[in-house]
């Protein structure tokens, strides 16, 4: 009975882990839960994970040491990992709103856990507490490929806008152009049809007014 349950922990492994490239280091050179010398052994509910935007926040518990892991997305690609960090928890970086796998372990003991996770990004959520003033946040990820997200506050019912501009000043697009309710609001620019470089977007809110750069990296 304890051989087949085994058999059956390996085989959940090989389905959640795919192969590739950009594999962070507390994998010991192979797939975790590999047989030998400094492979990692799959202790499950060590690993807990939470969102913000696109950002997946990892805790690994019952270490002090250094940490290590990946983001999966649902067609089994890394799009974000750290090959080994002494900050737990570590921040992940997804690249679009969906389905990802973490996978995470730690050097000291030698062990690693997999847990699932689902971004979603609107541009209607907001803060159950009102904001006290308009402010403009930076971007996240920036750089990045090709979809950002863009957040901001606004402490009163605005007239609110937002562009895109490149470096000659040109507006690229228009992401919001309406009134809004106060509050704290995400919104995804999408860059996938522009070409690398240094891009502006501006907020404008009732007589607020803000510009911060980011920075397109195909």
């Amino acid at each position: 009975m304890k051989i087949t349950i085994l058999f059956l922990a390996i085989g959940l492994i090989l389905f959640f882990i795919p192969i590739n490239n950009s594999r962070p280091s507390f994998n010991g050179g192979d797939i975790p839960g590999c047989s030998g010398g400094g492979c990692h052994t799959f202790q499950d509910g060590m690993v807990s994970v939470s969102v913000n935007g696109l950002q997946v926040q990892v805790t690994l518990s019952g270490t002090g040491g250094v940490v290590a892991g990946e983001l999966v997305d649902g067609s089994g690609t890394v799009v974000n990992y750290n090959n080994g960090t002494n900050s737990n928890p570590f921040t992940l970086t997804a690249t679009n709103p969906g389905n990802y796998i973490v996978n995470a372990g730690n050097a000291s003991p030698l062990r690693w856990d997999s847990v699932s996770v689902n971004i979603v990004i609107t541009d209607v959520g907001h803060n159950s507490l009102n904001p006290n003033e308009f402010k403009l946040y930076d971007n996240y990820p920036n750089p990045f490929n090709p979809t950002t997200i863009i957040r901001y506050s606004i402490p009163e019912v605005s007239f609110t806008s937002i562009k895109i501009y490149n470096e000659l000043g040109k507006e690229v697009t228009s992401l919001i152009n309406e009134t809004k309710s106060a509050g704290t609001f995400e919104v995804e620019f999408n860059a996938s049809n522009l070409s690398s470089g240094v891009y502006f977007y501006t907020i404008q809110a009732g007589s607020f007014k803000e510009t911060k750069k980011m920075i397109l990296a195909k």
